[in-house]
Protein backbone atom coordinates (compact mmCIF):
# COMPACT_ATOMS: atom_id res chain seq x y z
CA UNK A 1 0.00 0.00 0.00
CA UNK A 2 1.48 3.11 -1.11
CA UNK A 3 0.58 6.63 0.34
CA UNK A 4 0.55 9.25 -2.72
CA UNK A 5 -0.87 12.54 -2.50
CA UNK A 6 -0.93 14.74 -5.36
CA UNK A 7 2.55 16.45 -5.99
CA UNK A 8 0.02 19.62 -6.50
CA UNK A 9 -1.57 19.43 -3.40
CA UNK A 10 2.05 19.01 -1.52
CA UNK A 11 2.96 22.57 -3.46
CA UNK A 12 0.01 23.99 -2.17
CA UNK A 13 0.53 22.54 1.32
CA UNK A 14 3.95 24.14 1.39
CA UNK A 15 2.90 27.45 0.11
CA UNK A 16 0.08 27.83 2.44
CA UNK A 17 1.03 30.21 5.58
CA UNK A 18 0.70 29.84 9.18
CA UNK A 19 -0.46 33.88 8.67
CA UNK A 20 -3.14 32.27 6.48
CA UNK A 21 -4.67 29.42 8.16
CA UNK A 22 -5.09 31.47 11.32
CA UNK A 23 -6.42 34.42 9.21
CA UNK A 24 -8.92 36.23 11.43
CA UNK A 25 -12.92 36.83 10.47
CA UNK A 26 -13.46 39.61 10.06
CA UNK A 27 -15.76 39.42 13.24
CA UNK A 28 -12.36 38.52 14.83
CA UNK A 29 -11.08 41.62 13.45
CA UNK A 30 -13.52 43.99 14.53
CA UNK A 31 -12.79 44.50 18.48
CA UNK A 32 -13.56 47.28 20.82
CA UNK A 33 -11.10 48.98 23.21
CA UNK A 34 -12.33 47.01 25.51
CA UNK A 35 -11.70 43.64 24.05
CA UNK A 36 -8.04 44.30 23.60
CA UNK A 37 -7.59 44.88 27.25
CA UNK A 38 -9.20 41.76 28.12
CA UNK A 39 -7.83 39.70 25.24
CA UNK A 40 -5.82 36.44 26.65
CA UNK A 41 -3.11 36.03 24.03
CA UNK A 42 -2.27 32.63 25.97
CA UNK A 43 -5.49 31.33 25.38
CA UNK A 44 -6.60 32.21 21.48
CA UNK A 45 -5.43 28.59 20.65
CA UNK A 46 -8.09 27.57 21.99
CA UNK A 47 -10.94 28.37 19.93
CA UNK A 48 -8.69 27.38 16.55
CA UNK A 49 -10.04 23.97 14.83
CA UNK A 50 -7.45 21.43 15.94
CA UNK A 51 -5.57 23.71 17.88
CA UNK A 52 -4.32 25.63 14.79
CA UNK A 53 -6.80 26.34 11.96
CA UNK A 54 -9.03 29.66 12.18
CA UNK A 55 -12.57 29.29 10.49
CA UNK A 56 -11.01 31.91 7.76
CA UNK A 57 -8.17 29.70 7.47
CA UNK A 58 -9.93 26.59 6.98
CA UNK A 59 -12.16 28.21 3.72
CA UNK A 60 -8.88 29.28 3.25
CA UNK A 61 -7.70 25.93 2.23
CA UNK A 62 -10.45 24.34 0.93
CA UNK A 63 -10.33 26.90 -2.02
CA UNK A 64 -6.49 26.87 -2.66
CA UNK A 65 -7.36 22.71 -2.26
CA UNK A 66 -10.30 23.22 -4.63
CA UNK A 67 -13.15 21.59 -2.67
CA UNK A 68 -14.87 24.62 -2.67
CA UNK A 69 -14.94 24.45 -6.65
CA UNK A 70 -15.97 20.87 -6.94
CA UNK A 71 -19.15 21.51 -4.19
CA UNK A 72 -20.03 24.90 -6.29
CA UNK A 73 -19.45 22.46 -9.85
CA UNK A 74 -22.03 20.42 -8.11
CA UNK A 75 -24.56 23.02 -7.70
CA UNK A 76 -23.72 23.93 -4.10
CA UNK A 77 -22.99 27.86 -4.33
CA UNK A 78 -24.15 28.82 -0.69
CA UNK A 79 -22.12 27.48 1.15
CA UNK A 80 -22.02 27.90 4.83
CA UNK A 81 -19.38 26.35 7.16
CA UNK A 82 -19.80 26.22 11.27
CA UNK A 83 -17.00 25.39 12.99
CA UNK A 84 -17.18 23.87 16.75
CA UNK A 85 -14.53 23.99 19.42
CA UNK A 86 -16.32 23.78 22.43
CA UNK A 87 -15.07 20.75 23.41
CA UNK A 88 -11.31 20.93 24.02
CA UNK A 89 -10.79 17.27 22.32
CA UNK A 90 -13.29 16.81 19.86
CA UNK A 91 -13.92 19.58 16.92
CA UNK A 92 -16.50 19.85 14.44
CA UNK A 93 -16.54 21.40 10.77
CA UNK A 94 -19.72 21.27 9.17
CA UNK A 95 -20.69 22.32 5.54
CA UNK A 96 -24.35 23.17 4.53
CA UNK A 97 -25.63 24.26 1.47
CA UNK A 98 -28.19 27.33 1.82
CA UNK A 99 -29.73 26.42 5.36
CA UNK A 100 -27.88 25.09 8.81
CA UNK A 101 -30.50 22.03 8.29
CA UNK A 102 -29.65 18.21 8.22
CA UNK A 103 -31.41 17.47 4.85
CA UNK A 104 -29.09 20.41 3.54
CA UNK A 105 -25.82 19.09 5.00
CA UNK A 106 -22.86 17.91 2.71
CA UNK A 107 -19.83 17.61 4.56
CA UNK A 108 -19.38 17.07 8.17
CA UNK A 109 -15.85 15.78 10.30
CA UNK A 110 -15.63 15.34 13.67
CA UNK A 111 -11.84 15.25 14.43
CA UNK A 112 -9.54 15.20 17.45
CA UNK A 113 -6.03 14.50 18.06
CA UNK A 114 -4.95 10.90 19.47
CA UNK A 115 -2.71 8.93 21.11
CA UNK A 116 -2.10 5.42 19.38
CA UNK A 117 0.26 2.85 21.55
CA UNK A 118 1.96 0.08 19.59
CA UNK A 119 1.67 -3.28 20.79
CA UNK A 120 2.18 -5.68 18.45
CA UNK A 121 2.33 -10.00 18.51
CA UNK A 122 5.45 -10.27 17.84
CA UNK A 123 9.45 -8.50 18.56
CA UNK A 124 9.66 -5.02 17.43
CA UNK A 125 11.33 -2.06 19.41
CA UNK A 126 8.33 -0.22 18.71
CA UNK A 127 6.01 -2.00 21.27
CA UNK A 128 5.01 -0.01 24.36
CA UNK A 129 5.68 3.53 22.70
CA UNK A 130 2.54 5.77 22.23
CA UNK A 131 2.27 7.88 18.78
CA UNK A 132 0.12 11.32 18.42
CA UNK A 133 -2.32 10.92 15.39
CA UNK A 134 -5.32 12.76 14.00
CA UNK A 135 -8.23 10.49 14.38
CA UNK A 136 -11.81 10.33 12.43
CA UNK A 137 -14.35 10.40 15.09
CA UNK A 138 -16.78 10.95 12.45
CA UNK A 139 -17.09 11.86 8.36
CA UNK A 140 -20.01 12.33 6.96
CA UNK A 141 -20.17 13.09 2.83
CA UNK A 142 -23.32 13.47 1.16
CA UNK A 143 -25.34 15.15 -1.87
CA UNK A 144 -29.07 15.63 -0.62
CA UNK A 145 -29.94 16.32 -4.10
CA UNK A 146 -29.10 12.95 -5.57
CA UNK A 147 -30.66 9.99 -5.76
CA UNK A 148 -29.54 6.37 -5.25
CA UNK A 149 -29.55 4.33 -8.17
CA UNK A 150 -28.73 0.70 -9.29
CA UNK A 151 -24.95 1.74 -10.04
CA UNK A 152 -24.65 3.69 -6.06
CA UNK A 153 -26.88 1.64 -4.10
CA UNK A 154 -27.61 3.14 -0.31
CA UNK A 155 -24.86 1.37 1.79
CA UNK A 156 -25.53 0.58 5.69
CA UNK A 157 -25.56 4.80 7.83
CA UNK A 158 -25.96 6.26 4.20
CA UNK A 159 -28.98 9.06 3.80
CA UNK A 160 -28.23 10.08 0.64
CA UNK A 161 -25.18 9.35 -1.81
CA UNK A 162 -21.72 10.71 -1.66
CA UNK A 163 -20.19 13.51 -3.07
CA UNK A 164 -17.16 11.59 -5.07
CA UNK A 165 -15.46 13.68 -3.18
CA UNK A 166 -14.00 11.13 -0.79
CA UNK A 167 -10.29 10.60 -1.82
CA UNK A 168 -9.87 14.33 -2.06
CA UNK A 169 -10.86 14.87 1.45
CA UNK A 170 -8.59 12.01 2.41
CA UNK A 171 -5.38 13.82 1.20
CA UNK A 172 -6.65 16.90 2.56
CA UNK A 173 -6.65 15.43 6.30
CA UNK A 174 -3.52 13.42 5.72
CA UNK A 175 -2.27 17.31 4.84
CA UNK A 176 -3.54 18.23 7.81
CA UNK A 177 -2.24 15.71 10.10
CA UNK A 178 1.30 16.57 8.73
CA UNK A 179 1.39 20.25 9.36
CA UNK A 180 0.50 19.18 12.74
CA UNK A 181 3.30 16.85 12.79
CA UNK A 182 1.35 14.05 13.94
CA UNK A 183 2.50 10.56 13.45
CA UNK A 184 -0.29 9.09 11.12
CA UNK A 185 -3.89 9.33 10.14
CA UNK A 186 -6.38 7.40 12.17
CA UNK A 187 -9.66 5.94 11.42
CA UNK A 188 -12.29 3.37 12.63
CA UNK A 189 -14.34 2.11 10.42
CA UNK A 190 -18.07 0.70 11.77
CA UNK A 191 -18.73 -0.72 8.23
CA UNK A 192 -17.54 -3.19 6.03
CA UNK A 193 -17.60 -0.56 2.96
CA UNK A 194 -15.89 2.07 4.91
CA UNK A 195 -13.12 -0.05 6.24
CA UNK A 196 -12.65 -1.62 2.67
CA UNK A 197 -12.06 1.94 1.22
CA UNK A 198 -9.90 2.73 3.92
CA UNK A 199 -7.79 -0.37 3.24
CA UNK A 200 -6.10 1.03 0.21
CA UNK A 201 -4.03 2.83 2.23
CA UNK A 202 -4.65 1.84 5.72
CA UNK A 203 -3.71 -0.64 7.94
CA UNK A 204 -5.32 -1.92 11.22
CA UNK A 205 -3.02 -0.92 14.21
CA UNK A 206 -3.86 -4.55 15.14
CA UNK A 207 -2.48 -7.50 12.81
CA UNK A 208 -4.90 -9.58 14.22
CA UNK A 209 -7.95 -7.36 13.06
CA UNK A 210 -6.03 -6.82 9.15
CA UNK A 211 -5.51 -10.45 9.85
CA UNK A 212 -9.51 -10.60 9.81
CA UNK A 213 -10.23 -8.26 7.73
CA UNK A 214 -8.06 -9.48 5.19
CA UNK A 215 -10.28 -12.93 5.25
CA UNK A 216 -13.62 -11.73 5.13
CA UNK A 217 -11.96 -10.03 1.64
CA UNK A 218 -10.78 -13.31 0.29
CA UNK A 219 -13.55 -15.07 1.38
CA UNK A 220 -16.28 -13.14 0.24
CA UNK A 221 -14.28 -11.59 -2.95
CA UNK A 222 -17.05 -12.72 -5.68
CA UNK A 223 -19.69 -10.36 -3.87
CA UNK A 224 -20.38 -6.76 -4.68
CA UNK A 225 -19.57 -3.88 -2.06
CA UNK A 226 -22.94 -3.15 -1.19
CA UNK A 227 -24.21 -7.07 -1.14
CA UNK A 228 -21.54 -7.59 1.59
CA UNK A 229 -21.96 -4.43 3.55
CA UNK A 230 -25.75 -5.18 4.08
CA UNK A 231 -25.35 -9.00 4.75
CA UNK A 232 -23.11 -7.92 7.42
CA UNK A 233 -25.75 -5.88 8.68
CA UNK A 234 -28.15 -8.37 8.28
CA UNK A 235 -26.21 -11.19 10.18
CA UNK A 236 -25.69 -12.84 6.81
CA UNK A 237 -22.34 -13.24 6.55
CA UNK A 238 -21.68 -16.49 8.50
CA UNK A 239 -18.33 -17.20 10.50
CA UNK A 240 -17.71 -20.78 9.83
CA UNK A 241 -14.95 -21.24 12.53
CA UNK A 242 -17.18 -20.19 15.12
CA UNK A 243 -20.22 -21.07 13.28
CA UNK A 244 -22.29 -18.15 14.16
CA UNK A 245 -22.86 -14.71 12.40
CA UNK A 246 -20.24 -12.29 11.59
CA UNK A 247 -19.92 -9.60 14.28
CA UNK A 248 -18.17 -7.05 12.95
CA UNK A 249 -14.70 -6.43 14.70
CA UNK A 250 -14.25 -2.16 15.72
CA UNK A 251 -10.18 -1.75 15.23
CA UNK A 252 -8.45 0.80 14.74
CA UNK A 253 -6.96 1.73 11.20
CA UNK A 254 -3.68 4.31 10.55
CA UNK A 255 -1.98 5.72 8.02
CA UNK A 256 1.48 6.19 9.24
CA UNK A 257 3.18 9.37 8.45
CA UNK A 258 6.01 8.44 10.94
CA UNK A 259 9.22 7.04 9.72
CA UNK A 260 9.27 4.13 12.15
CA UNK A 261 5.76 3.52 12.14
CA UNK A 262 5.76 3.21 8.12
CA UNK A 263 8.57 0.96 8.57
CA UNK A 264 6.77 -1.16 11.34
CA UNK A 265 3.74 -1.49 8.62
CA UNK A 266 5.64 -2.38 6.03
CA UNK A 267 7.60 -4.83 7.78
CA UNK A 268 7.79 -8.78 6.68
CA UNK A 269 7.02 -9.04 10.32
CA UNK A 270 3.78 -6.96 10.15
CA UNK A 271 3.15 -8.71 6.58
CA UNK A 272 4.26 -12.14 7.56
CA UNK A 273 1.89 -12.49 10.52
CA UNK A 274 -1.27 -10.96 9.07
CA UNK A 275 -1.02 -13.59 6.29
CA UNK A 276 -0.08 -16.65 8.58
CA UNK A 277 -4.01 -15.43 10.74
CA UNK A 278 -5.99 -14.76 7.94
CA UNK A 279 -5.59 -18.99 7.35
CA UNK A 280 -7.46 -19.07 11.01
CA UNK A 281 -10.47 -17.53 9.56
CA UNK A 282 -13.19 -18.79 7.33
CA UNK A 283 -16.61 -16.84 6.34
CA UNK A 284 -19.28 -17.14 4.58
CA UNK A 285 -22.15 -15.39 3.00
CA UNK A 286 -25.93 -16.94 3.01
CA UNK A 287 -27.05 -15.28 -0.08
CA UNK A 288 -30.32 -16.97 -0.82
CA UNK A 289 -31.38 -14.98 2.18
CA UNK A 290 -29.45 -12.00 0.89
CA UNK A 291 -31.94 -12.17 -1.82
CA UNK A 292 -34.69 -12.65 0.01
CA UNK A 293 -34.50 -9.75 2.49
CA UNK A 294 -33.48 -7.25 -0.44
CA UNK A 295 -36.74 -8.74 -2.28
CA UNK A 296 -39.13 -7.59 0.34
CA UNK A 297 -37.48 -4.91 1.13
CA UNK A 298 -37.83 -3.64 -2.57
CA UNK A 299 -41.72 -4.47 -2.04
CA UNK A 300 -42.52 -2.81 1.13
Amino acid sequence: MKIRIPRRYQRIARLLTTAELQEPSTSDVLLSEKDLFELNIGARSEGLFLGFYSKKGIINALKRYSLIKNLNDLGFNDLIFEINTNDPYIHRLIIYDGKKSSDRLLIEAVLRRKSVEIQMPFRTHLNGRSYETLAIEWMCMQNPDKAFTKKRPQLPGQQYPGLGLASKALEILLITAWRLHLAGLLNTPDHFHNAYLYSRIFYYVNPEHQAWFEALKRDLKSYPLHVISWAIEWNLVIDEKQGKPLEWVIGQQIVPLNAELKKLFKSDEYRRYVKEKSKDYKFRLDYEKYKQIEKNRRNS
